[in-house]
């Protein structure tokens, strides 16, 4: 408590000094006048222009309201993601199985189970706001059953220089199988300001999230679903799981606050420019796990013993960071930053649960390192985006990792691409740390876990006029982690590597377009410790045009999405991870196509979609699935809203 009143005093005075600072400069500027000092409300009207929006690691950009597929994509899914490379299980609100390795080099140390991680807002998601008058935005998506999905946002500008926003995303939705209720809620306050002559500007946000999830294990009896009969069509309800009582809870706090101030500005004045900069980032993070099951039935091939009588396990971690950097802007050309970062872990459990390991009360760590970013604009067609960072501590031990992006247009309309990134750093805490009434999900990995060990390294060619985009990315995992067959931690004692080759394509004849993206993906070495399939593609064929005199658009078409089968790894809800599948189980998933048909308008600032999800469920026989024993959806009608309301 100490270091956080420290730290907020710190604050204070850091912006009480900005605040003097400014007021001295009104003082000396005082018989400066400039058209841009005056309030923009009273000076021209908005447009859509007016409405904009950043995040940490991005410029700021107006709301697009234009209709391509992009939208598409995006809006049928109840968290704005285009899921391409991933499965999702029957129900919204429910994990995804990942088909597609990605390697995200910038993630931080959390605790975060993978079941969880799709709806959770990270710091580079959260959106601020600078709008010329009130905006509100929803997004709506239907559920199974009883059950939908909202989004919605409010942000408003009291003058021109302080934003503010709420934004509520509710989701609950029953499903089809028993006990499959997925609700899932998050509540977030952003906020920023600056001074006129933008020296000093101040960001933050408030996240409350919650993830609360039934768990069934999968269906009991693949033949109920498979055989076709006529009761397990009508009634999914009707078949057998594995779990009747089990939940899994996931909680996330996140206080961030960041300023900025300005050291010293440009000889010229109405540019208002600061090419020297100080800039400090705190947050304080809490995240709370819980899984219960309530019943002595479990997966058959997964039965364990269990001690005592309290049937749920808790995990906790509460995270703060503080990064000081100068940062340092040269016009368009460069922009760099660096400065140290300082975090505080602390890893613990309600009670221990299993007497015989010796688990520690907490698990702490002080870690200090550096950090920076680097943006360099060569010349026009050169471009260079550098991140890096470098920590230490004594329970966690040394981390760094360093992602750079190079981008060359050789010749107008062309661009080769480029890709190097490396990590080393301890697995997630899900695999190195766990209590469990399930006697044999007890484990504590620091002092036997080595850090994981990543290298990226890809490149593109994008080719404008052809609207085509050819990739390769190869990837070297040392230390790969993962839960085994009888989920239990492992690292791996070789490399992982995987090779992927991929072509995106748009294709258009009059009103009509084709968008293809094809992904060839080969597990080198490694495949029976992260199985992925060798193929992955998707193909839409719509019809796009202006309807009702002008005054509104529509797509209309046809998706399909296909992978190849592949013996994918099963979803353990316990720790809400993906594990091997237990010894003697050959279930392969995949090779079927599912295919989706859709009406996509929009009217003004409102888009709208209808679609018949997996219509071909009843033809290509009933074994789809998201997951060993987890059905994919039968044929569904999605609906979908996204509405901006400018006031």
């Amino acid at each position: 408590m100490k270091k956080i009143f420290h730290i907020i005093v710190f604050f204070l005075l850091f912006g009480i000094f900005a605040f003097s600072q400014e007021t001295k400069e009104k003082e000396l500027n005082s018989n400066i006048k400039s058209s841009s000092d005056n309030d923009s409300l009273k000076t021209y009207n908005p447009t859509i222009q007016s409405y904009r929006y950043w995040t940490e690691d991005q410029p700021k950009a107006s709301f697009d309201t234009v209709l391509t597929l992009d939208k598409y994509y995006k809006n049928r899914m109840y968290n704005h993601k285009d899921y391409f490379g991933t499965m999702p299980f029957s129900n919204i609100g429910q994990v995804f199985n990942p088909l597609l390795y990605t390697a995200d080099l910038a993630s931080p140390i959390d605790l975060i189970p993978f079941g969880k991680k799709y709806y959770l807002l990270g710091i580079n998601d959260i959106r601020y706001f600078d709008v010329q008058t009130p905006m509100t935005e929803f997004l709506y998506n239907n559920g199974y059953k009883e059950g939908h999905s909202l989004s919605s946002l409010f942000t408003h500008n009291p003058n021109s220089q302080i934003n503010y926003s709420i934004q509520y995303n509710g989701l609950r939705s029953q499903g089809k199988y028993q006990n499959q209720l997925a609700a899932i809620n998050t509540l977030l306050f952003t906020g920023n300001y600056h001074t006129k002559n933008q020296r000093y500007k101040l960001w933050t946000h408030f996240m409350i999230f919650n993830a609360n999830n039934q768990e069934n294990g999968g269906i009991l009896n693949l033949e109920d679903f498979e055989s076709n009969t006529s009761d397990f069509n009508r009634n999914r309800n009707r078949i057998a799981v594995n779990l009747t009582n089990a939940d899994s809870k996931y909680q996330k706090r996140r206080f961030y606050l960041a300023q900025q101030y300005g050291i010293f500005r440009t000889s010229d004045s109405l540019k208002r420019e600061y090419p020297l900069s100080l800039k400090n980032v705190f947050y304080y993070e809490t995240a709370h796990y819980k899984y219960e099951d309530a019943a002595n039935s479990f997966i058959p091939s997964m039965v364990f013993d269990s001690i005592g009588n309290v049937r749920n396990n808790t995990k906790s971690l509460s995270k703060l960071t503080d990064a000081a950097t100068l940062a340092f802007r040269w016009g368009n050309k460069l922009d760099i930053e660096a400065g140290v970062k300082y975090e505080n872990l602390d890893l613990y459990a309600d009670r221990q649960i299993d007497p015989t390991i010796d688990f520690p009360e907490n698990v702490k760590d002080n870690r200090f390192g550096f950090t920076g970013n680097l943006t360099f604009n060569w010349k026009e067609g050169i471009v260079l985006k550098t991140q890096a960072e470098a920590m230490t501590g004594k329970t966690f031990k040394n981390s760094f990792f360093i992602d750079n992006y190079l981008t060359v247009q050789p010749i107008q309309n062309y661009y080769l691409e480029a890709h190097l990134g490396v990590k080393s750093q301890m697995p997630a805490l899900n695999l190195l740390y766990n209590q469990s009434f399930y006697t044999d999900y007890n484990y504590y990995n620091f002092d036997s876990f080595s850090n994981e060990k990543t290298i990226a390294a890809g490149a593109a060619l994008r080719l404008k006029p052809f609207n085509t985009r050819l990739s390769a990315q190869v990837f070297n995992i040392g230390n790969y982690t993962y839960l085994d067959s009888l989920a239990r931690p492992k690292q791996s004692s070789s490399d992982v590597r995987i090779i992927q080759v991929g072509l995106q394509n748009s294709f258009t004849y009059s009103k009509f377009h084709l968008e293809t993206n094809f992904v060839c993906q080969k597990v080198a070495e490694g495949a029976e410790v992260l199985p992925l399939p060798d193929f992955i593609g998707r193909a839409t064929l719509y019809y796009q045009n202006k309807i009702f005199k002008k005054n509104a658009e529509v797509q209309a078409g046809l998706n399909i999405y296909y992978f190849s089968d592949f013996k994918s790894r099963e979803f353990f809800p316990v720790v809400n991870e993906f594990k091997l599948q237990s010894n003697g189980e050959n279930f392969k998933m995949g090779n079927f196509p599912m295919i989706d048909v859709f009406i996509h308008f929009k009217v003004k600032r409102m888009l709208i979609i209808f679609e018949g999800q997996h219509v071909n469920a009843s033809l290509t026989g009933y074994n789809f699935y998201s997951a060993p024993r987890v059905p994919y959806t039968d044929f569904r009608l999605n609906v979908g809203i996204l509405w901006y309301i400018f006031t």
